[in-house]
C-alpha cells in the first residue's frame, strides 16, 4: 500500500491533467444531454406515438458497444475531444429523457387541474407545478447518466481525447497495476463526488414541503454555492490552458496504445522539442486504422509505423517481399494514392512472433510454427486485438500454415505474455522486441514459411510535410538507424519495470546516443 501511495504522489501532475480532461469531456457531454434531453422528455409527453419512437431511438444508442461507436465516429468527426463528447452525449440521453418523461407523466392529474383552475397557463403549470414535483425523478436520471458517462469516458482515451482512461490503458499495456489504479481510483472518486453534488442540487431544487428534512435545505444551498465557485474556477483555468495550448505552435505526434509505440511517440516528441522551436504533444490512439485515418485527416502530424502493417493492413498487399521492396512499395503508393510519405527506417525490426514457454515447446518438440500444426487443436492461442482481423495476422497465418487452434483469445497486448507465463494459454502472439520475452526466457518459434513481412519502423507523415515543417522532419531524421532490436527490447523492459518515469528513461537513452543534448 505504501509503495502505491508513493507512486500515486509521484504521478499527481499526470493525474491532475488527466482528471481535468476527464471532467471536461464528461461535463460537456452531460450538460449537452441535459439541455437537449429534458426538453425532449417534456415535448414527447403530449404524443404517445412520438414518445415510443424517441425512447426507442435513444435506447438504440445504449445498445451499441461504446468502443464500436467511438470507432464508427472517427471517419466522420476525426479524433479528440469533439467526437468523444458527441458519443458520450448519445450515451447520456436515454436516462435523462426517460426520467423526465416518467417524472412529469407521474404528476397527479388533480394537482394539475387545481393549478389550471387557479388560472395558470400551460407554461406556468410546467414551471411551477410539474417540474418542481418531478425534479427528484429527473435528477435521478441525470445522476445515473453522469455516473455512467464518467465510467464510459475512460474509453475516449483510445481516440485521443485524453482523460483518466489513458492512465488505465497505459497501465494495462505495461502490466503496471499501480498505474491502472492511478487511473481507476480517481475515476471512481470523480463518479462518487459528482453523484453527491448532484444529490445536493436535487435537494436544493426540490420544494421544501416535499423534503424529508426541510431544515437541511439552507446547508445544501451553501454546499452548492461552494461547489459552483470551485467549478467556475476549474472551468476558467481549463479555458485558459486551452487558450495557451491553441496559441502555442505545436506538433502533434501520434502513437498507438501499447508500450513500444508509446516509447517511440515520446522519443519523437523529445527529439522535436530538442531540435526545433515547437512544442510537441503526444496523442495516444487505438491500434489498427484509427491512427492511419487520423494522419490522413490532419488530426496528427507524424507517427511511427511498422512497414509490414502499412504493406499488408493499409495497402492490402499479400505478395511476399524483402524489406527494401516493402519500403519502396509503401513510399510509392502512399505518395500516389494516399497523400502520405515515410522516412527511412529507425534501424530495428519488430515483427510478430509466436512464443511459448521453453518447457512446453520442448515437451512437444516444437521449434517452428509448422511444428505447431500437430498440437494446435489442443492449445489456446492469444494475441492482440488487431492481429485477429488482419491478413498479415491470424487470418493469413491460419491459411499459410493450415493450422487451427483449440481456442483463440483476443486481448490487450500487455496481458498476452502474462497469460502465457501464468499457464492460462499455451501459445502467445507477441512482438519480437517485447522486453518480457527476455525476462521470462520465452522461446520464439521460427517463422519457417517466412509468412510475416518485414516490420521496420518508419516516421510517417503527410506528403510534403518535410517542406512545410522542414526542421521537424530534419530533427526526426536523427532517429534513422539509431536503434537496434536489443536496445528496443531493453527500453521496452525498462518502461515496464524500471523505477524511472518513461520520459526520463527515453531522455537518458537519447542523450547517451548523442541525439539530443543534456
Amino acid at each position: 500500500m505504501n509503495s502505491f501511495i508513493r507512486y500515486f504522489i509521484d504521478k499527481l501532475p499526470e493525474v491532475h491533467i488527466a482528471l481535468m480532461q476527464h471532467i471536461e469531456i464528461t461535463g460537456l457531454a452531460v450538460a449537452i444531454a441535459i439541455l437537449i434531453g429534458v426538453p425532449i422528455g417534456i415535448v414527447i409527453i403530449k404524443n404517445e406515438q412520438l414518445s415510443k419512437i424517441v425512447l426507442t431511438v435513444a435506447g438504440v444508442f445504449q445498445t451499441i458497444p461504446s468502443l464500436a461507436l467511438f470507432g464508427l465516429i472517427i471517419p466522420i468527426m476525426g479524433i479528440g475531444v469533439a467526437p468523444a463528447v458527441f458519443v458520450l452525449f448519445l450515451y447520456s440521453l436515454l436516462p435523462i429523457i426517460t426520467n423526465t418523461y416518467i417524472g412529469i407523466k407521474g404528476v397527479d392529474k388533480s394537482t394539475i387541474q387545481a393549478a389550471v383552475g387557479m388560472g395558470m397557463t400551460n407554461f406556468q403549470v410546467l414551471i411551477k407545478v410539474k417540474l418542481p414535483i418531478a425534479v427528484a425523478v429527473i435528477m435521478g436520471g441525470i445522476r445515473i447518466s453522469t455516473v455512467a458517462t464518467i465510467g464510459t469516458a475512460t474509453i475516449a482515451a483510445l481516440i485521443g481525447a485524453g482523460g483518466l482512461g489513458e492512465l488505465i490503458f497505459r497501465g494495462i499495456s505495461t502490466s503496471n497495476n499501480n498505474l491502472v489504479l492511478t487511473g481507476a481510483i480517481p475515476t471512481a472518486i470523480l463518479a462518487f463526488v459528482a453523484n453527491y453534488f448532484l444529490g445536493v442540487l436535487e435537494k436544493v431544487l426540490t420544494p421544501t414541503g416535499m423534503l424529508a428534512k426541510p431544515k437541511e435545505k439552507k446547508k445544501n444551498i451553501k454546499i452548492l454555492k461552494i461547489a459552483i465557485v470551485f467549478l467556475a474556477v476549474g472551468i476558467g483555468y481549463r479555458s485558459y490552458e486551452n487558450y495557451k495550448e491553441k496559441n502555442t505552435p505545436t506538433i502533434i505526434v501520434g502513437h498507438k496504445n501499447y508500450n513500444e509505440q508509446r516509447i517511440l511517440g515520446i522519443m519523437m516528441s523529445q527529439v522535436i522539442e530538442a531540435h526545433t522551436p515547437y512544442k510537441a504533444k503526444t496523442v495516444e490512439l487505438g491500434t489498427g486504422t484509427v491512427i492511419f485515418q487520423a494522419l490522413k485527416s490532419g488530426d496528427i502530424d507524424v507517427y511511427p509505423e511498422y512497414t509490414g502493417v502499412a504493406y499488408a493492413a493499409y495497402l492490402g498487399k499479400k505478395e511476399k517481399a524483402d524489406a527494401k521492396t516493402v519500403f519502396d512499395t509503401i513510399k510509392d503508393e502512399y505518395n500516389e494514392n494516399h497523400n502520405l510519405d515515410i522516412r527511412n527506417p529507425m534501424g530495428f525490426e519488430n515483427t510478430y512472433a509466436f512464443a511459448m514457454k521453453p518447457e512446453v515447446a520442448e515437451k512437444y518438440g516444437i521449434k517452428n510454427i509448422s511444428d505447431l500444426k500437430k498440437y494446435a487443436n489442443n492449445m489456446i492461442l492469444s494475441g492482440p486485438h488487431e492481429f485477429m482481423e488482419r491478413e498479415d495476422g491470424l487470418l493469413g497465418i491460419q491459411r499459410a500454415y493450415n493450422i487451427k487452434f483449440k481456442s483463440i483469445l483476443s486481448m490487450d497486448q500487455g496481458l498476452v505474455i502474462n497469460s502465457l507465463v501464468s499457464d492460462k494459454i499455451e501459445v502467445a502472439l507477441v512482438y519480437s522486441t517485447d522486453g518480457l520475452i527476455a525476462k521470462h526466457k520465452l522461446q520464439l518459434l521460427e517463422d519457417d514459411l517466412k509468412f510475416f513481412p518485414p516490420y521496420e519502423v518508419v516516421v510517417t507523415m503527410r506528403k510534403g510535410y518535410e517542406n512545410l515543417k522542414s526542421n521537424v522532419i530534419t530533427s526526426l531524421d536523427n532517429l534513422v538507424n539509431s536503434l537496434n532490436e536489443n536496445e528496443m527490447q531493453e527500453l521496452n523492459l525498462l518502461a515496464i519495470e524500471g523505477e524511472k518515469p518513461i520520459e526520463k528513461i527515453i531522455n537518458d537513452f537519447l542523450i547517451n546516443k548523442g541525439i539530443i543534448k543534456e
